[in-house]
């Protein structure tokens, strides 16, 4: 029979398991424990969290349904223009830049050490995994997407094809508010469905070629055309309320995935989100085989439409779908349409397309009501350039629009995208170990740069001369704005006067990336310009825009694709 053990030595080893497995524990809780980039400025209660800042970013998310702003109180909170932070358990830290100068260098000359990062493409990548947009630029797919739509921003491609979209669609616009400002006696309406579609009917248009059968603005106005009756609900905030058509089941279905596609840029997992989200939501997946269902069907008309050899180009996809023939007759086989960077490229035109203006454009009609003298002194600016269409009473042509210079117009513009742009922060990725603002970047490092706050709309935080890169100190392209007036909407700071003693509108006067820069910048950059350049004139030429009571003229934001207002009221009267 065995002797018995003794007690203390059973007790001895237990004890030393506890110990050793909390030892154990310790240290793997140390080992989790963020670990931050040397000398760059970051938060203790983040450093000492397993989770970093995740838990103030849910917060701020919960509280506001927005986490762009952290971004920039960030380095305002550390009165640094280069921090770190932790978005994930178990992560490198990421960067956030709030210096313009580093950051133009960054996207425009330093594209060998930083590209897309993945955090963008994981977002795409749910909803269009196939668009060059939710690729880094050395996938093996993304020369051949984007040689596929190169020509879609070119000048003949956007005044051949899409301006004279955006300028029929923006008139169906003109002639719905002329008719609820006369309903409505001048009382505020609800402006942001308005513009929402008609960005999407522009967008769909240039995109497909679509007919006005399929114009939600123009079958709205033909409803309350048709029923006189009918008459707006006053609301007790002093705004009136008009009979809405349903939407037009295309529509709900871009709609709800553009939606969709915005929760994915707040969640710290957006690959395993979207796959949560498809899981969940029977709609959102009804709304996504509808898109399939809608670009299978466009897709097939347009082709029976180029093999019968009608001529021309109508739309976007005409052009894709051309550049598919030619490629597979010179590969000699067969082509395929219904590819899916096809019909990836075409969506992805669409929501990118469509997100990007209407919020710019819900921005600009709440400017320049809020700004009654920039509105004055634009009108006059186009009546001056438009100078015969105003003495015949007419509307400016759509040449006239695209290809007379009004300054104050860009100026005006410009001025609206620098107080209140689209997207406030631009995300790189390191493909090297490198250098930022002087301090060490391990390659893989995520960086985000942001187009609010500091250097933009208040003073920026300083940064020794000799901390730049040697091609940020070379090649500095911008201008600065004045800190004693950077926070007021002011469209003068836009114009000069060249050596001829004109008054010219200068795109470099000073710090602004709304659209990013550099060639992974917004692809449809040009055609958004294009498109607000074209509706702001017309809406202005055509109304005045009343100033509101502070609850409707209200500035709260939400994030989505974009930073969107929560609140977008016009009252209007019609001006001849």
């Amino acid at each position: 029979m065995a002797p018995p053990i003794p007690v203390g030595l059973g007790m001895g080893n237990a004890l030393f398991f506890v110990v050793a497995i909390s030892a154990a524990l310790y240290l793997a809780y140390r080992w989790a424990l963020p670990k931050p980039i040397p000398g760059v400025p970051y938060d203790e209660s983040a450093r000492n969290n397993i989770l970093g800042n995740l838990p103030e970013l849910v917060t701020m998310l919960r509280d506001t349904g927005k986490t762009r702003p952290f971004f920039i109180r960030h380095p305002q909170r550390h009165q640094s223009a280069l921090t770190q932070v932790w978005m994930r358990p178990l992560q490198k830290p990421s960067l956030i830049l709030a210096d313009f100068r580093e950051s133009q260098d960054i996207l425009l000359r330093r594209t060998r050490e930083f590209d897309r990062g993945t955090w963008n493409t994981d977002a795409f990548n749910g909803v269009v995994p196939n668009h060059h947009i939710s690729m880094p630029s050395a996938d093996p797919r993304f020369k051949g997407n984007r040689e596929l739509v190169r020509d879609l921003m070119t000048p003949n491609f956007l005044h051949e094809v899409s301006v004279p979209q955006i300028y029929a669609k923006t008139m169906a616009l003109v002639d719905l508010w002329s008719l609820k400002a006369e309903l409505g006696e001048g009382r505020p309406f609800n402006a942001r469905r308005d513009i929402f579609d008609a960005a999407i009917d522009i967008i769909n248009a240039a995109a497909f070629g679509l007919d006005d059968d399929q114009s939600t603005v123009k079958n709205q106005l033909d409803h309350l055309l048709s029923k006189p009756e009918l008459r707006p609900t006053p609301n007790a905030d002093g705004s009136v309320m008009f009979p809405e058509l349903p939407t037009l089941p295309t529509i709900v279905a871009i709609e709800e995935i553009g939606n969709h596609l915005g929760e994915q840029f707040k969640s710290p997992f957006p690959r395993l989100s979207h796959r949560f989200q498809m899981w969940k939501s029977p709609t959102l997946a009804k709304s996504v085989a509808r898109k399939d269902e809608f670009l299978r069907d466009e897709i097939n008309k347009a082709v029976v439409r180029l093999r019968k050899g009608e001529s021309g180009t109508r739309s976007a996809m005409d052009h894709i779908l051309q550049r598919e023939m030619n490629a597979a007759e010179k590969a000699g086989r067969e082509p395929v349409f219904h590819s899916h960077r096809i019909h990836d490229e075409l969506f992805g035109y669409i929501v990118a397309g469509h997100d990007t203006s209407s919020t710019a454009l819900a921005w600009m009609v709440k400017n320049i009501a809020d700004h009654p003298e920039a509105q004055t002194k634009l009108r006059s600016a186009l009546r001056a350039a438009y100078s015969d269409a105003y003495a015949k009473g007419e509307q400016p042509s759509v040449v006239e629009l695209w290809k007379t210079q009004v300054p104050y117009l860009d100026a005006v513009l410009e001025e609206s995208l620098r107080c209140n742009g689209p997207i406030p922060v631009t995300l790189r990725e390191a493909l090297v170990n490198t250098e930022v603002l002087g301090h060490k970047i391990p390659k893989g490092t995520k960086i985000f740069m942001v187009s609010e706050g500091p250097g933009y709309q208040s003073p920026p935080i300083p940064v020794l001369e000799s901390a730049r890169s040697p091609s940020s100190r070379d090649k500095n392209l911008y201008g600065s704005w004045d800190p004693s007036d950077m926070h007021l909407f002011n469209p003068e700071r836009w114009l000069k006067t060249d050596e001829k003693g004109n008054v010219v509108y200068d795109a470099q006067s000073g710090p602004i990336m709304a659209f990013s820069l550099g060639p992974r910048g917004c692809f449809g950059r040009r055609l958004a310009y294009l498109e607000v350049r074209i509706v702001l004139a017309l809406l202005v030429w055509n109304f005045e825009f009343h100033k509101l009571s502070d609850g409707l003229s209200s500035r709260d934001s939400y994030d989505s694709i974009t930073t969107n207002p929560h609140r977008c009221y016009v009252s209007l009267t019609k001006v001849t």
